[in-house]
């Protein structure tokens, strides 16, 4: 991005035309579009006021060729991951806020990080008494790439600002931004499979639909365990055990594994405080864990591509983790089948 994109994004998010820009610097309307159109810069004595009225500093404004590679990117995310355990949220915020100080027009970076920590927080695997400064810095992230010029970074962004806003009890807020968020377009992702299948690269085509069934079972799981939540917090249990059923069924019938199939029966059967049931739920679900990797032997996406570190022993840590905060298992904890089960994932 130039300084010229850089003064356009930040001025029209900011609601400004280019006459207001000019007359609250003292230059002219054409100077301001010369800037944006890479014809001309702005003069260095003008630098600092500029910053000051698109509300960014001087660095950001400047910094305006600095790139970064989703390779970068990439490597920056993982190990902020891995050593969110262990040196906990402030060190990792830290070294978050001083990363994106180098990059502050990288949207991907800004979004990714913010959607890491956001989810650490929300999970809260750290016994933190004042999470507000963080969540308020998470929140102005997910407002600087709402709506950058990337559309499907602004719209991830747009949904994760949408939670954070009604996590405040911001709905009003939350509501407005659903409301621009545009409809699911079309996907071109099966006119990409013709054009594999007219070249007669079926490996390729047979990979993308994979891919899109993976996807769209993985999707109708997660609605459905939506829907599952929804019912138990109008406690219709019975309803909520026939979405469980189905999603079992769906897991079974794409080969995503036993897990899949049983987290929406333990769900479930704590929502209804019964120890029995839930325990036994559990149990299947610590039996079915490693069955997460099953769609990595299926026959059903052979022609996929899955990641050799599918990250299954750190999900292990987390899952352990919330299991010690959730104030909904307290009626569980010192049950010894408890205790047992938990202590299959250390």
């Amino acid at each position: 991005m130039n300084i010229g994109e850089t003064i356009r994004k930040n001025r029209k998010a900011l609601g400004m035309t280019q006459e207001y820009m000019a007359n609250q610097l003292g230059v002219s309307a054409p100077a301001v579009n010369k800037w944006e159109n890479g014809i001309s810069h702005p003069d260095i004595s003008i630098l600092a006021p500029l910053a000051r009225l698109l509300k960014i500093d001087v660095n950001e404004l400047l910094e305006f060729e600095e790139e970064l590679t989703d390779q970068e990117i990439g490597i920056f995310i993982r190990r902020l991951s891995e050593n969110m355990m262990s040196d906990g949220i402030e060190k990792s915020f830290q070294e978050t806020m001083d990363y994106i100080r180098q990059y502050p027009n990288s949207d991907k970076l800004i979004l990714w990080c913010a959607q890491i920590l956001n989810g650490y927080l929300v999970m809260k695997l750290q016994d933190l008494t004042d999470t507000k400064k963080y969540e308020d810095q998470i929140v102005k992230w997910f407002e600087k790439v709402a709506f950058c010029q990337d559309a499907e970074l602004a719209k991830s962004a747009q949904m994760s600002l949408a939670q954070s806003y009604m996590r405040d009890q911001k709905y009003e807020e939350a509501q407005k931004l659903l409301d621009k968020i545009p409809p699911v377009g079309f996907d071109n992702r099966i006119t990409q499979v013709q054009l594999y299948s007219e070249q007669g690269d079926f490996e390729a085509a047979l990979k993308e639909m994979e891919g899109m069934l993976y996807q769209s079972s993985s999707g109708l799981i997660s609605n459905a365990l939506h829907m599952v939540s929804l019912l138990c917090k109008q406690e219709k249990y019975e309803d909520a055990l026939k979405y469980a059923n189905r999603i079992s069924k769906v897991a079974s019938l794409f080969e995503l594994g036993d897990y899949a199939g049983t987290s929406s029966y333990f769900m479930i059967y704590v929502e209804m405080g019964n120890k029995e049931l839930a325990m036994d739920a559990m149990e299947q679900m610590m039996n079915g864990y490693d069955t997460i990797r099953e769609p990595k032997n299926s026959e059903l996406y052979q022609h996929m591509k899955f990641n050799k570190d599918d990250g299954l022993e750190k999900m292990k840590s987390l899952l352990l983790k919330s299991f010690d905060s959730d104030p909904r298992l307290d009626f569980l904890r010192e049950e010894p089948r408890y205790q047992q089960l938990c202590s299959k994932l250390e």
